[in-house]
């Protein structure tokens, strides 16, 4: 089984947020519900910044808790969430150490990034890796990667146990 990740190189990211507003305009959410969070240079006068959404974990808690299914590790490694079968517990909320998982204040059922798995599906980029203006947001096969010089660690970013699938190119 291959596992599907992120990988962001922090020297060179501006923090614009564009790859945050593309991920809330696919889910068709409303402003101030975000998937996928990133610092902000108007904010934050310089960096690093940070781009984070679901980090489709090798054991991710929100699965495991998820009393219907809804939360689901496909065997790419990407988790999705059927909002269809959600009944919004917020189990899966309150057992991810990152926050990942959201209210949709549209529905009442969770929403989380599910890496535009339909998009991938089709050969197709994430939203928000398209989005982003300097190409610093990649997303591939963990151990790709990693070839490229990915690293779990990144500045403000914590690897807790679930074994977070995001990576960092190292700023030196």
């Amino acid at each position: 089984m291959s596992q599907m990740g992120f990988l962001l190189d922090q020297k060179y990211c501006i923090g614009c947020q564009t790859c945050q507003a593309a991920c809330r305009a696919r889910h068709g959410l409303t402003p101030g519900v975000y998937p996928r969070k990133a610092t902000s240079s108007q904010i934050e006068l310089t960096g690093p910044y940070i781009s984070l959404a679901c980090n489709h974990c090798t054991n991710p808690a929100c699965a495991d808790v998820c009393p219907t299914g809804a939360v689901q590790k496909r065997d790419d490694g990407i988790v999705v969430h059927d909002p269809e079968i959600c009944i919004g517990c917020y189990s899966c909320e309150k057992a991810c150490p990152y926050g990942a998982p959201l209210e949709n204040d549209l529905n009442d059922r969770m929403v989380k990034c599910d890496m535009c798995a339909a998009r991938l599906d089709r050969g197709e980029n994430p939203a928000c890796v398209d989005a982003c203006p300097v190409k610093v947001l990649t997303v591939g096969v963990v151990e790709d990667l990693e070839a490229q010089g990915g690293v779990p660690e990144g500045v403000g970013f914590t690897v807790e146990p679930t074994g977070p699938n995001m990576r960092f190119i190292p700023i030196v």
